[in-house]
């Protein structure tokens, strides 16, 4: 079998798609052997197109893409060539949360601060959610970050920060928790907002995106860019696959994620856990790309405005 992932080497994509790779073929039938193959590219948008249009449909090829693709279909993004809606989920690992962080010496240590002066922070491209997160929140919320554009991946941003070459960064929680702890430990780091429909268990105290919606409309809009963490990590099959083979990726994939040893690995790895099945995850694909073409222009001009 193959995993294709939609990013580098390195990354937490690519550590959840190993540990894919790694364990999955035990709950499978004939214990297939499972190669992780990279296809980096538009922010994993080549993937998701390769996996669309040329993954072969015998449930031998698997994929783990950006969480943020149902967003950037929704958006209508001219590299799109996916539905994910006709994708087969097979089961998420876990939901992750970006966020927007300022180093302990910038003056900007709320997201209220953040609206009343212009905090300069370190993004990826144009059209990466380290982009367009903080734009939405501008335009919605009434912050007045300033992004500097050009690092490479949420890493380079989170350096550039450390440096002093900007007072911010994204990053994801994760991230914080699992690899920076000491940050969180001595206060190195103020987190400004979680890029989320909801808050994070571990971090009450910071608000979600969703909650500075002033409108119903700017409410579904901004819960729009949210469900990207609800998709999180999280596997799936090319379209069209036959019905008895998808259901049998998903019972392996669902036996996988309920197995004591595996969250034992889990904990081992310092990965964070949030399981989610096959189905579930389908529906939640299926209502994110469920809103009214009203909220889709909005959301479209916002982005791009």
């Amino acid at each position: 079998m193959s995993l294709i992932v939609g990013y580098n080497p390195g990354g937490s994509y690519d550590v959840y798609s190993r540990l894919a790779a790694q364990l999955l073929p035990k709950y499978i039938p004939g214990n297939p052997v499972i190669a992780v193959k990279h296809m980096p590219g538009v922010g994993s948008v080549k993937a998701a197109n390769f996996l669309f249009q040329q993954g072969t449909k015998d449930g031998l090829t698997i994929g783990m893409v950006g969480q943020q693709l149902a967003l950037t279909q929704a958006l209508r993004d001219p590299a799109v060539a996916y539905d994910m809606r006709r994708f087969g989920w097979l089961g998420r690992f876990t939901p992750i949360i970006e966020v927007s962080i300022t180093w302990h010496t910038s003056p900007t240590k709320t997201i209220n601060d953040a609206m009343k002066r212009e905090t300069v922070m370190a993004a990826t491209s144009a059209g990466a959610t380290t982009e367009i997160m903080p734009t939405m929140m501008n335009k919605l919320a009434g912050t007045r970050f300033r992004m500097v554009k050009g690092y490479p991946g949420t890493t380079g941003t989170v350096l550039a920060m450390e440096r002093g070459e900007t007072e911010g960064a994204h990053a994801t929680l994760e991230n914080l928790v699992f690899g920076k702890p000491q940050w969180l430990k001595e206060k190195m780091i103020n987190i400004l907002v979680q890029y989320a429909q909801r808050r994070h268990p571990l971090f009450k105290e910071v608000p979600a995106m969703v909650e500075f919606g002033k409108t119903d409309e700017d409410r579904q809009v901004l819960s729009l860019f949210g469900s990207t963490a609800e998709v999180g990590r999280a596997l799936m099959a090319p379209p069209d696959v036959p019905a008895g083979r998808l259901a049998v990726l998903r019972r392996a994939v669902a036996a996988m994620l309920d197995d004591p040893a595996f969250k034992a690995e889990m904990d081992k790895r310092n990965l964070e856990f949030g399981p989610m099945s096959g189905d579930e995850l389908q529906k939640l694909i299926e209502q994110t790309l469920n809103v009214s073409p009203a909220v889709i222009e909005r959301s479209i001009a916002l982005s791009r405005g």
